[in-house]
Protein backbone atom coordinates (compact mmCIF):
# COMPACT_ATOMS: atom_id res chain seq x y z
CA UNK A 1 0.00 0.00 0.00
CA UNK A 2 1.30 3.46 -0.91
CA UNK A 3 0.06 6.40 0.56
CA UNK A 4 1.56 10.18 -1.68
CA UNK A 5 1.54 12.34 2.11
CA UNK A 6 0.00 11.60 5.82
CA UNK A 7 -0.51 14.65 8.28
CA UNK A 8 -0.95 13.57 11.82
CA UNK A 9 -2.26 16.13 14.01
CA UNK A 10 -2.53 17.43 16.88
CA UNK A 11 -6.53 17.46 17.44
CA UNK A 12 -6.30 13.23 16.77
CA UNK A 13 -7.08 13.38 12.84
CA UNK A 14 -5.15 12.37 9.88
CA UNK A 15 -4.97 13.52 6.43
CA UNK A 16 -4.56 10.24 3.74
CA UNK A 17 -3.78 12.39 1.01
CA UNK A 18 -3.57 11.41 -2.27
CA UNK A 19 -1.82 13.27 -4.96
CA UNK A 20 -2.72 13.57 -8.33
CA UNK A 21 -1.82 15.41 -11.23
CA UNK A 22 -3.83 16.14 -15.00
CA UNK A 23 -4.09 18.66 -17.19
CA UNK A 24 -7.78 19.22 -16.40
CA UNK A 25 -10.15 18.14 -13.40
CA UNK A 26 -9.09 14.64 -11.94
CA UNK A 27 -11.60 12.36 -13.21
CA UNK A 28 -12.30 9.67 -10.33
CA UNK A 29 -13.43 6.11 -11.22
CA UNK A 30 -15.18 3.67 -9.49
CA UNK A 31 -11.76 1.42 -9.43
CA UNK A 32 -9.92 3.86 -7.93
CA UNK A 33 -12.65 4.95 -5.32
CA UNK A 34 -12.59 1.63 -3.96
CA UNK A 35 -8.53 1.33 -3.78
CA UNK A 36 -8.67 4.23 -1.88
CA UNK A 37 -11.28 2.98 0.30
CA UNK A 38 -9.31 -0.03 1.07
CA UNK A 39 -6.06 1.97 1.88
CA UNK A 40 -8.16 4.12 4.67
CA UNK A 41 -9.36 0.24 5.84
CA UNK A 42 -6.01 -1.06 6.08
CA UNK A 43 -4.38 1.91 7.45
CA UNK A 44 -7.14 1.74 10.36
CA UNK A 45 -6.51 -1.86 10.45
CA UNK A 46 -3.13 -1.85 10.91
CA UNK A 47 -1.18 1.82 11.33
CA UNK A 48 -3.38 3.75 13.71
CA UNK A 49 -5.25 3.82 16.56
CA UNK A 50 -8.63 3.67 17.55
CA UNK A 51 -9.02 7.35 18.80
CA UNK A 52 -7.85 9.21 15.63
CA UNK A 53 -10.49 10.30 12.88
CA UNK A 54 -8.99 9.71 9.48
CA UNK A 55 -9.52 12.29 6.75
CA UNK A 56 -9.09 11.10 2.78
CA UNK A 57 -7.59 13.79 1.24
CA UNK A 58 -6.97 14.55 -2.63
CA UNK A 59 -4.89 17.25 -3.64
CA UNK A 60 -4.72 18.13 -7.33
CA UNK A 61 -3.87 20.83 -9.92
CA UNK A 62 -7.30 21.65 -11.36
CA UNK A 63 -9.62 19.43 -8.58
CA UNK A 64 -12.12 16.76 -9.37
CA UNK A 65 -14.20 15.88 -12.08
CA UNK A 66 -17.95 16.22 -10.24
CA UNK A 67 -19.35 11.82 -10.23
CA UNK A 68 -20.52 10.10 -7.73
CA UNK A 69 -17.60 8.22 -6.86
CA UNK A 70 -15.79 11.87 -5.54
CA UNK A 71 -17.72 11.39 -2.14
CA UNK A 72 -14.96 9.00 -0.97
CA UNK A 73 -12.92 12.31 -0.13
CA UNK A 74 -13.13 14.40 2.86
CA UNK A 75 -11.29 17.53 1.84
CA UNK A 76 -9.91 18.12 -1.60
CA UNK A 77 -6.88 20.82 -1.92
CA UNK A 78 -6.05 22.33 -5.69
CA UNK A 79 -3.43 23.57 -6.52
CA UNK A 80 -4.16 27.04 -6.17
CA UNK A 81 -4.71 26.19 -2.36
CA UNK A 82 -0.88 25.78 -2.17
CA UNK A 83 0.59 28.55 -4.75
CA UNK A 84 -1.11 31.45 -3.54
CA UNK A 85 -0.53 34.73 -6.08
CA UNK A 86 0.59 38.07 -4.18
Amino acid sequence: MQIDLIIDRKDNVINLCEIKFSLGKYKMTKKYASEIQNKVNSFIANVTSQNKAIFPTIITTYGLETNIHNGIFVNEVYLDDIFLDF
